[in-house]
């Protein structure tokens, strides 16, 4: 539970971390946008409203490492190229500072500005911004490939910087949610010391009261069938309270030995079915019917006596909730290479869909009438802790019109 409310912790920080970075690299990237765009257009329109002499289409010649007076360098910030169209449809240049970019080509994009429906937009093809006079007689294009240049080098400035922020604030953030976190976890382990230790100590007096309450109704104390009643009624109470500390100091080991456990080679084949076999008889005193198919030879890595724990409590769990003339089945089989599947069903009333997210919830019962059967809520989940200590996986399906089944998913030896 502590490492799952530290991940939570660490996803909710980075989760806000990261939006609030993206939110400023966005606003970031459409500020620059639009501010390029509207110098751009700016200057476009300030072109259209000159008059500057015919430059040369073709790269300003140098001569003695100088640019000749008029000639633009290619360092120049968005150079811009203004032409005139005739009325017979011919077009001259007034200014190019495009040097980059031969006659036919400009003369080409012109054309293409010229047939575009708006009075300013962008030439894909040719990198250029355009934008016409109102008449329509002269059109001034712009390179924004300097533009583009500029945008792309803020982005992959941005992802750097901030994925190497993202990455600093990571390990904060993992030093925070132990921080944050450590007090949650001396409470938690307080919690379990305490459940610990008060099922070790209830547990040596109710052995006390179960021997003498045997050893009473053993010798025929008790003649009159009222008292003898009450004392059948105190053997039963205090041996359901027994197995309620039973149930709470094997969670309270769980929780305390978690990731320490023997692992050893398990024949789980055979373990099912020997754990099967002294089930039966309880089945058949019940009325009820028992099948089971187990594929030979499924090994698993784990604990023989932790495993045989969990096989008990889905047994038990079928035979207290299926009905008298009921069915219930146990199959074992490999579903692939690595993982074995162990599924237990039984007939009987469905469990809702709404419950089945909490069913492994300790001391979680769907209703009283479940509870009828002696049962405090922690089998399955001391299920559940035995199927994560060896690495599987447990759920349950409900079906309306047959009952409920059980699977353990374990990972092969």
């Amino acid at each position: 539970m502590i490492q799952k409310l530290r991940r939570k912790f660490i996803f909710i920080l980075m989760s806000v971390v990261t939006l609030i970075l993206l939110a400023v690299f966005v606003s970031m990237l459409l500020s620059t946008s639009s501010n390029t765009q509207r110098m751009s257009e700016t200057m476009l329109q300030q072109a259209l409203k000159m008059q500057s002499p015919l430059q040369s289409l073709r790269p300003p010649q140098v001569e003695d490492g100088r640019n000749p007076v008029g000639a633009v360098s290619p360092g120049t910030r968005m150079p811009i190229m203004v032409a005139e169209i005739g009325a017979d449809g011919t077009i001259s240049f007034l200014t190019n500072q495009l040097y980059f970019i031969e006659e036919d080509e400009a003369k080409s994009a012109v054309r293409a500005a010229m047939n575009a429906e708006e009075g300013s937009g962008i030439l894909q093809n040719y990198e250029l911004r355009f934008q016409k006079s109102d008449d329509g007689v002269r059109i001034a294009l712009a390179d924004i490939s300097m533009e583009r240049a500029m945008l792309r080098s803020l982005i992959i400035n941005s992802l750097m910087i901030g994925g190497a922020a993202l990455a600093v604030f990571f390990f904060v953030s993992i030093f925070l949610s132990r921080w944050a976190v450590r007090p949650v976890e001396l409470a938690w382990k307080k919690q379990r010391q305490f459940v610990a230790d008060a099922s070790h100590e209830l547990k040596t007096p109710l052995t006390v009261i179960l021997s003498n309450a045997e050893m009473l109704s053993a010798d025929g104390t008790f003649t009159d069938e009222k008292k003898s009643r009450r004392m059948g009624h105190i053997r039963a109470e205090a041996a359901r309270m027994k197995k309620l500390i039973d149930d709470l100091l094997t969670l309270a080991k769980t929780d305390s030995t978690k990731g320490t456990m023997v692992r050893e080679r398990v024949d789980f084949s055979f373990l099912i079915t020997s754990t099967v076999l002294t089930f039966e008889p309880i089945v058949f005193d019940d009325r009820k019917k028992l099948t089971y198919e187990v594929q030979d030879k499924i090994f698993v890595a784990g604990d023989a006596q932790r495993l045989q724990q969990l096989l008990s409590i889905l047994l038990d769990n079928a035979v207290k909730y299926c009905p008298s003339g009921g069915l219930i089945t146990i199959n074992l089989k490999e579903i692939d290479k690595k993982n074995a599947l162990l599924s237990v069903f039984n007939d009987g009333e469905p469990i809702p869909k709404e419950e089945i997210p909490r069913i492994f919830q300790r001391f979680y019962r769907i209703d009283k009438s479940r509870s009828t059967h002696g049962s405090f809520g922690l089998g399955l989940a001391i299920a559940k802790s035995i199927v994560r200590e060896h690495g599987g996986k447990i759920w349950v399906e409900s079906d309306d019109e047959n009952g409920n089944s059980f699977f353990v998913a374990l990972p092969l030896c």
